[in-house]
């Protein structure tokens, strides 16, 4: 039997392994406590905003996530850099509008077709250079070769991830300014509704975008560690929603 809790969460559309983890808490609050998953914690945050202020903070979170795993590459990528920086400006009274964030989206986004080409061409590569490396004392040059163009996979799919997670941030970011606006000119959500339609999914896509690129960031096997430093980031910017 379902309890109290996974009852209002399914009342909002909660993801399904959302509801089923949150059996044994007695409350939200205590539920928001022990959450490790940035998904779902910014998903619920998003689903139960409803001030211009409640959705800046929540654009401030996906931006800081998104600079945190810019800064476990070798590399940053200035679209990257650009969209986190346009979300993070329009977060502030009079900052960036509609069109510079808009702007900002394609320019991740084109990132991302990039990125997504070369993670391509290198993981074909690597698969070839796999299937064809010799045995024995003669294999230590292609596999030596093999293991580059996996390294360099991972980079251009992290890259990937990134520019995705940029675009997702500065999209959140712009359907929160048009929500804003729609609310200036006394637009106002039903009762129980979103502001933004679907604007939580979206939040909650670029926070997986950023968990899959702060994976790729951490050695093998801290992934769950990078995951874990993301939610305490969260639960520190935002307090726990209010369902009611």
């Amino acid at each position: 039997m379902a309890t109290e809790l996974q009852v209002r969460l399914t009342g909002l559309a909660a993801p399904a392994q959302f509801v089923d983890w949150a059996r044994p808490f007695p409350d939200l609050e205590s539920c928001w406590d022990a959450c490790d998953s940035p998904e779902f914690l910014l998903w619920l945050a998003a689903r139960a905003c409803r001030t211009a202020e409640e959705r800046r903070a929540i654009v401030s979170c996906l931006a800081a996530l998104t600079r945190q795993a810019e800064r476990g590459r070798h590399r940053p990528d200035p679209p990257v850099e650009r969209a986190a920086s346009t979300a993070e400006t329009w977060t502030r009274a009079g900052g960036a509008g509609l069109d510079d964030l808009l702007a900002a989206e394609r320019d991740a986004l084109d990132a991302a077709e990039r990125a997504a080409v070369v993670a391509a061409a290198e993981g074909a590569r690597a698969r070839m250079l796999v299937r064809s490396a010799p045995r024995g004392r003669h294999a230590s040059l292609r596999t030596g070769r093999a293991l580059g163009a996996l390294a360099g996979w991972r980079d251009a799919d992290q890259a990937l991830r990134l520019a995705l997670a940029a675009a997702g941030t500065a999209r959140a970011a712009a359907e929160a300014a048009q929500a804003d606006a729609a609310a200036a000119n006394g637009a106002t959500p039903p009762p129980g509704e979103p502001a933004a339609p679907e604007w939580e999914a979206r939040v909650s896509e670029s926070a997986r975008y950023v968990l899959g690129a702060l994976a790729h960031s951490q050695p093998p096997g801290q992934g769950d560690k990078a995951t874990r430093k993301a939610a305490r980031l969260i639960r520190r910017r935002l307090p726990c929603p209010r369902l009611d």
